[in-house]
């Protein structure tokens, strides 16, 4: 029996990309066996994008929806929409820029037809990223990862398919800080992998600059754990003893030897730097934590949406919530 498959796929100025995405996804759904519906968020785009989806949706028909947000609020709450408004049994997530090959849609289907929940594109490569920027990715997935004390798959991406039961469970997260990959991962489930290797760009520039992903990894960290909260308690703790010790070798150094002569200055320079150093680092993580709190607590929605096609009534439950 044919199922209905969602394909989500989160739009930021790409208006030369959804054409040739579109085509490539026809053409490696077109012998899946089940009805494929699409939802395109347009997450307030400054060039064209938002007219080419609502002519592809005139040109397609009903299975293309279009969710036009009312401004940019970033590609993971863009994916929360997505997945708000799809309504598959089965729902994909995947970029707009083609490096997220289409062609391996079939293998990500087989997985999830085989009992598999959740089934994770996991990247092998990419093509053209220099070194320093796939160091840092890496560097910053297992920071996220290790602090977090979940089960993200370091190299796993947002491209990956998620069964019904995994969106509704999903839908009840209501964080508004998110990373859409890190909440699927932690919600669990039975899960697959399949390999890829990232090709280029079809068109134009990546949008997630440094700042963005800087942004993207300390969300990671700080909307999920403690960590850094207890790791400041240990480095208090550490530099409390290296204080006393320090302060305590330098009372007594001159009956050792006549070299280790430390003036009063010296013992007050060296034990406020520690405690200054420790009082600003720990004011800063909780600043950090103070702030998301009170973006919660805020009770805003997720996100604003200017316009639909193709979206029914129904589809619009829980979205923006």
């Amino acid at each position: 029996m044919s199922r209905v498959l969602s394909i989500v796929v989160p739009v930021f100025n790409e208006a030369k990309n959804v054409q040739p995405l579109f085509d490539a996804l026809e053409e490696a759904s077109k012998d899946l066996g089940h009805v494929v519906e699409y939802v395109f968020v347009d997450d307030g785009s400054t060039d064209d994008s938002a007219l080419v989806l609502t002519q592809l949706a005139k040109k397609v028909g009903e299975r293309v929806k279009v969710v036009l947000l009312s401004r940019n609020f970033g590609k993971e709450v863009a994916l929360s929409a997505g997945v708000t408004y799809a309504r598959g049994e089965g729902i994909v997530t995947l970029d707009a820029d083609l490096q997220h090959p289409p062609a391996l849609l079939p293998e990500l289907v087989a997985k999830w037809t085989a009992g598999a929940d959740v089934v994770i594109a996991v990247r092998r490569a990419t093509a053209a990223k220099s070194l320093l920027r796939r160091a840092s990715s890496f560097f910053f997935r297992v920071v996220a990862r290790s602090l977090a004390g979940d089960a993200q798959k370091v190299e796993g991406t947002d491209y990956r398919l998620i069964d019904a039961k995994v969106r509704e469970a999903f839908l009840l997260v209501g964080e508004k800080r998110r990373a859409y990959r890190q909440i699927v991962d932690w919600l669990g489930f039975t899960r697959a992998e399949v390999p890829f290797d990232a090709g280029r760009r079809h068109e134009g520039t990546s949008t997630y600059s440094w700042p963005k992903l800087w942004s993207l990894a300390i969300d990671m960290i700080v909307s999920r754990s403690s960590v850094p909260l207890r790791m400041l308690l240990y480095l208090g703790v550490l530099i409390s003893v290296a204080s006393v010790v320090s302060l305590v070798w330098m009372q007594f150094a001159i009956n050792f030897s006549p070299r280790w002569l430390y003036t009063p200055l010296a013992k007050t320079v060296v034990f406020n730097t520690l405690l200054n150093g420790i009082v600003v680092t720990a004011l800063g993580v909780l600043g950090l934590y103070v702030a998301r709190i009170h973006e919660e607590v805020l009770g805003r929605p997720l996100f604003a949406v200017r316009a639909t096609i193709h979206c029914a009534r129904d589809d619009a439950e829980g979205a923006g919530r």
